[in-house]
């Protein structure tokens, strides 16, 4: 079988279009930072918490340092829901209210121990398994968000953490989208 021969003019033309049209590995600083978080579904809740990151929302920022920004974030903020819940537990009036901390209790912990395994991931380069853990403790936590949204006022801030967690998770598995060999 034969071999289609290119005339060098379309060869030319070939690299011309191959190294002028945007790719999204290419992308770095600010203008990965929007794309990534135009692919969220809060904008300017990942736009405001990227951009507070120095590595995240720095000029040659790279969409290792997004996901590791929301990755850290997330860390924190799931190890903060961990200290709040015992406070809820103690404060609890009824058995109901009780039962839905201690499920809530359960979930953070599995999400805890999937961020610390994702971060693992992340940092020996294994991102289809960290992704997986990210999902698996955005389930974690979404449940737990499901047992207390809307069911009191005393539940409110613990909602706001996990609703905020499930963004993070967002942003870190939109990000590993952009990754480039830099990454």
């Amino acid at each position: 079988m034969a071999m289609p021969r290119y005339r060098p003019l379309h060869l030319c033309l070939l690299i011309l279009v191959i190294y002028t049209t945007p790719s999204i590995g290419l992308l770095n600083g600010t203008e990965l930072l929007k794309a990534a978080c135009n692919q969220t579904s809060d904008y300017a809740f990942c736009y405001a918490t990227l951009t507070a990151d120095p590595n995240a929302g720095g000029p040659q920022a790279l969409a290792g340092d997004l996901a590791n920004a929301a990755l850290r974030l997330a860390q924190t903020k799931a190890t903060h829901a961990q200290s709040l819940i015992p406070l809820l537990l103690q404060n609890a009036t009824t058995s109901l209210d009780h039962n839905r901390l201690q499920m809530c209790q359960s979930s953070n912990n599995k999400a805890i121990s999937q961020l610390s395994s994702a971060n693992n991931d992340f940092n020996s380069d294994s991102l289809d398994t960290m992704v997986e853990e990210i999902n698996t403790a955005a389930r974690a936590t979404n449940d737990c968000l499901n047992e207390i949204q809307d069911k009191g006022t005393h539940f409110s801030l613990l909602a706001t953490i996990n609703a905020d967690l499930i963004k993070l998770y967002e942003i870190c598995i939109v990000s590993t989208r952009y990754f480039a060999v830099e990454d």
